[in-house]
């Protein structure tokens, strides 16, 4: 590592955090995960891995659009928590991940078991990335790295997670806070950063030291709420008080069991319908699952059955909430 990587890695373990969802060296959530680490020690040494497939072919897709216009959206599932909304001329990307393992080098980390749905050079431009916390199945260097090459990006990212992006080579960076929000320049799409129930980290002494979160994103096309990587929890209500509504959501649900150690940290299908409909989201769409062998605890398809179930459970048509394939891209035909 570079003398200056490591300043400014550094730097960020000392920084002292302005924020009360922060004792100045650690994030935390707003309600206290009761797990310890003993609980992960017995998770891990009870794991009941379920075994996947090693690879999957998936069906082609279109490549997306260049744009759409202003009050029109369209989402593209691509893989795991990436997707690409494109809204009001604008196009986001989340959490993009191409490499083919999540980890800190290409030959160790968990490895994708299917190709990402669209190609990395088949990307539209991509104007704004939002980084809902630094773990390596969601913070991948390698990939931002390429994308900002070609399009140098606006990233956004919570705090304290500048300065590593910035050992890292890039520039285009804004750190939020939990319910700060960013107006983009060029057309008035506004980001706000909001709470999630989940953790940070990329070793073992970073634990927490970089904040977390999803995202509200408002604009002329209406109002788009990206969880990242999130358990259920009461912030899901302090968004419900700021935002009236939304368009379209888009939750987690995948690797979900057991229960009793991943439910403070990863919604399971249930959780995520729940959601939808506390949330008054028109339109909701599932991530965050069948790509990476991380800790497989549940089969490749699990969450299709559980999503069926919850839905039917709830009384929610299937048609309000997506289960995109890889690759395939919709446009929400309702404006709000």
């Amino acid at each position: 590592m570079k003398r200056l990587e490591k300043l400014f890695l550094a730097l960020a373990v000392v920084i002292l955090f302005v924020s009360d969802h922060s004792d100045d060296r650690r994030f935390f959530n707003e309600e206290p995960d009761h797990t310890t680490l003993g609980d992960r020690v017995k998770w891990l040494w009870n794991m009941n891995r379920v075994k996947w497939p090693e690879w999957i072919d998936d069906p082609p897709h279109p490549k997306p659009v260049e744009s759409v216009d202003h009050g029109n959206i369209k989402v593209t599932f691509i893989n795991h928590a990436t997707v690409l909304i494109q809204m009001d001329a604008l196009n986001i990307l989340t959490d993009p991940i191409w490499s083919e393992r999540a980890g800190p080098v290409s030959w160790m980390g968990s490895k994708r078991v299917r190709a990402p749905g669209v190609a990395l050079k088949d990307l539209p431009r991509i104007d704004v990335i939002l980084l809902s916390h630094n773990h390596y199945d969601h913070l991948d260097v390698r990939t931002l790295q390429e994308i900002s090459a070609r399009f140098q990006p606006l990233l956004l990212i919570g705090l304290a997670g500048k300065p590593f992006l910035e050992s890292k080579g890039f520039s285009n960076i804004v750190e939020m806070d939990w319910w700060q929000a960013y107006a983009h320049t060029s057309n008035g799409v506004t980001f706000t950063f909001v709470p999630a129930r989940h953790t940070s980290g990329r070793g073992l002494w970073d634990h927490n030291r970089v904040l977390w979160g999803g995202f509200v994103i408002e604009g002329e096309a209406g109002r788009v709420y990206f969880a990242g990587d999130t358990g259920s929890g009461r912030f899901l209500q302090s968004i419900h008080e700021r935002f009236a509504d939304f368009r379209l959501a888009i939750f987690p649900l995948g690797n979900y069991e057991p229960r009793w150690f991943m439910g403070a940290h990863h919604m399971n299908p249930e959780d995520a319908v729940k959601a939808h409909r506390f949330l008054s989201s028109r339109q909701s769409l599932g991530i965050h699952f069948a790509t990476f062998a991380e800790h497989p605890e549940q089969t490749i398809d699990a969450h299709e059955k559980d999503l069926s179930e919850a839905l039917e459970k709830h009384h929610v048509p299937a048609s309000e909430f997506w289960l995109l394939q890889f690759g395939e891209g919709r446009e929400l035909l309702y404006n709000r």
